[in-house]
């Protein structure tokens, strides 16, 4: 079994994992994505006996394909101008070809092409969510001013959020502002026009105890709560500072049942799932990221070994269960063993630290 990634060797999440297997005996593939040079160069044989060709590696029946985070298509800078659009347009489309076509091969995706298109928009995961049986805010996606205003005239307290994380750079490449989730009332509501700006996300706002970040592994579900002593509405703004503890916990019967049937429903098998606990011990369904990240829980508490799980996850049968990946953890390095080894220094600079989604370079 050979284990394919799909992400730039570099990036905070491959490096460590890629370390990880090879210490255990593994052999891995990263390709960061299509490209004009030989490295990033690709082949689809169709239509007998489907194959593809990955730089100047072929992929075998049983290989193991985690989709991370392909880089966009590379277009060759010798194109002329005036052929730069077409070139591009044909790389695109060569580009998911590839991704989608992944899906025909005796390999294993992790996870399939098709379902994290779908599943990234934040409208699927709300109506999937409430159709598995979550408990999901009132919820509104709009640029309508007027739609807007209807929506925040409830009594109830409400937020504003984006869709996608997004980071405003000033000078030097330094971070002036990153998009934030807040509190939003009827009266500071600016003009209609400045509505109208960008599309975003409207949502009753849950009063917490704690948050929750579930991360699904195949057939095993693991939680982890989130203690955030500032009570912040976003509690990943507090992570990139060192302000949350966190600490593994059960997930209850019916909200793991209604993670897998959400799987089911969606076609994933790994993701970073987002809850709040309520004053009632009810859990609230947020969002879910299907390649979201997950090796700052170790950073945190290294207790987890969640870098083991995962690596036991990738690399056992699909569907294999929480005692598998349990007892397959003992088969490969921590996160703490990463980080005391030489490897973390191979890392490249631009990349960012392993923190969640809103200071990733997404």
């Amino acid at each position: 079994m050979r284990i394919a990634i799909i992400a730039p060797e570099d990036d905070n999440h491959t490096a460590p994992v890629r370390w990880a297997l090879e210490k255990a005996g593994y052999e891995v593939l990263c390709w960061a994505g299509l490209g004009w040079s030989p490295e990033g160069q690709a082949s689809l044989t169709l239509p007998d006996n489907p194959g593809i060709r990955l730089a100047s590696a072929d992929l075998q029946a049983g290989d193991v394909v985690w989709i991370r985070r392909p880089e966009p298509p590379s277009l060759n800078p010798a194109v002329s101008e005036a052929d730069r659009k077409f070139a591009q347009s044909e790389y695109r489309w060569f580009s998911d070809s590839l991704m989608y076509s992944l899906e025909l091969l005796p390999v294993r995706c992790i996870n399939r092409f098709s379902a994290s298109r779908m599943i990234r928009n934040k409208s699927v995961q709300l109506v999937l969510a409430q159709r598995c049986g979550f408990r999901v805010p009132r919820t509104l996606l709009s640029n309508s001013p007027r739609s807007v205003r209807d929506f925040l005239r409830d009594p109830s307290p409400s937020i504003c959020k984006a869709f996608f994380a997004h980071i405003w750079r000033g000078n030097e490449d330094r971070s002036v502002a990153v998009t934030e989730t807040f509190e939003l009332t009827e009266d500071l509501v600016p003009d209609d026009e400045v509505l109208t700006y960008a599309p975003a996300i409207y949502q009753q706002r849950v009063s917490k105890q704690f948050d929750v970040r579930v991360v699904l592994l195949g057939a095993a579900v693991c939680s982890f709560a989130l203690y955030n002593p500032k009570r912040s509405i976003d509690w990943r703004q507090d992570v990139t500072q060192g302000l949350v503890r966190v600490e593994s916990i059960a997930t209850p019967l019916e909200i793991e049942q209604q993670v897998l049937a959400f799987a089911q429903k969606s076609g994933i098998t790994f993701g970073s799932f987002d809850f709040g606990v309520d004053g009632d011990g009810n859990w609230w369904f947020f969002e879910v990221n299907e390649q979201g990240q997950f090796l700052w829980l170790d950073e945190f508490n290294p207790g987890l070994h969640l870098l083991e799980k995962f690596l036991a996850f990738l690399t056992s049968q699909e569907g294999a269960g929480q005692e598998t990946l349990n007892a397959r953890a003992a088969l490969f390095p921590s996160w703490q063993d990463y980080l005391n080894s030489p490897a973390p220094n191979q890392v490249s600079p631009d990349q960012p630290p392993v923190v969640p989604e809103c200071m990733s370079r997404e």
